[in-house]
């Protein structure tokens, strides 16, 4: 009994000490501390790849996961070793232009489109735990701005105009506060991939669309459509899987 009262102690005591002094082999501190920054992007695509490299099948997934609001970066400041401030940023453009013929081969259609989203916002973040496994949670102040267009134009195979339609969305802005609760281990010193859940609590404005019709030499006709808002619990709840740099 004395033995096994001795092992458990020394087992404890082991423990206690590798959670009070986490380090490598050559010394290197796994965790945080005061005055680290750090950056967190999406690590889907890393896994996606990873996937891919060991069996050579291109339609590989990545774990069942998206992102907090999609694929945005986000950088952090540590002021104690236990609470952070965060910054949230994503600036996303895209455009594509593709020409086809119709089945007949008499017609071609032209079809462009375009959009933009920016993503920024301010938090900050909270710490617990005293091993390489690191509980976190906090909230971000965000805003949101996006716009989409799409411009289909069918000229005859000769290229003459037919006819055009232009469509705009009109400019979406939304508000909000999101809440995330999540954990990361760290594999190496101040490197660990993660987890975490975040919650959104926002409101949201999207301006009038608008389309714009032409055909052949008649004058262009313009429509325009409403404008909404609403206030919503969770539009933007996504789970998501990081890793996370420190220095």
């Amino acid at each position: 009994m004395k033995k096994v009262l001795l092992t458990a102690a020394a087992v404890l005591s082991l423990t206690f000490v590798n959670a009070q002094d986490l380090k490598s082999k050559k010394g290197e501190a796994y965790l945080p501390v005061a005055g680290d920054w750090a950056v967190s992007f999406n690590a889907d695509g890393i896994f996606e790849y990873a996937g891919n490299a060991f069996n050579g099948n291109t339609n590989n997934s990545a774990p069942s996961v998206d992102f907090v609001t999609n694929n945005a970066f986000v950088g952090k400041k540590f002021i104690t070793d236990k609470m952070a401030y965060r910054v949230v940023a994503n600036l996303g453009f895209g455009s594509s232009n593709v020409t086809a013929p119709n089945a007949l081969n008499t017609a071609n259609t032209e079809t462009k489109r375009s959009g933009f989203d920016l993503t920024a916002g301010l938090g900050k973040e909270w710490r617990k735990g005293s091993t390489r496994l690191q509980g976190f949670y906090g909230a971000d102040a965000l805003i949101n701005v996006s716009s989409r267009s799409e411009e289909i134009t069918t000229t005859t195979s000769t290229g003459t105009f037919v006819s055009s339609e232009e469509n705009k969305s009109g400019l979406g802005l939304g508000l909000g506060v999101q809440g995330f609760l999540g954990a990361e281990y760290f594999i190496f010193p101040k490197f660990a991939i993660g987890a975490q859940y975040t919650y959104r609590v926002g409101f949201d404005v999207q301006g009038k669309s608008e389309s714009t019709f032409k055909n052949g030499t008649a004058a262009a006709v313009t429509t325009e459509g409403g404008k909404s808002s609403n206030f919503g619990f969770g539009n933007v709840g996504i789970t998501s899987i990081n890793l996370t740099l420190h220095f």
